[in-house]
């Protein structure tokens, strides 16, 4: 069995390195059953090209990898 590996480009300069960018946050709110505050911890993953900086969120990217998947060899 023979393997191609196809690679997600980036649409602006065709760079196929992309490294992961990760911001953390704290959402915070109350609850009507207490009065301290409820925290809820979030994190953001974009991935960024290594040569032209355009950044996509992580459903571009597994959009993507979707199209990569769905076209003919």
């Amino acid at each position: 069995m023979e393997f191609i590996d196809q690679y997600v480009q980036c649409d602006k300069c065709q760079n196929k390195d992309f490294k992961p960018i990760y911001t953390f946050s704290i959402r915070c709110h109350g609850v009507n059953f207490s009065d301290e505050l409820m925290y809820d911890e979030m994190r953001n993953e974009i991935y960024q090209c290594t040569k032209c900086n355009k950044t996509f969120t992580k459903r571009e990217m597994k959009e993507r990898m979707n199209e990569l998947k769905s076209r003919p060899e």
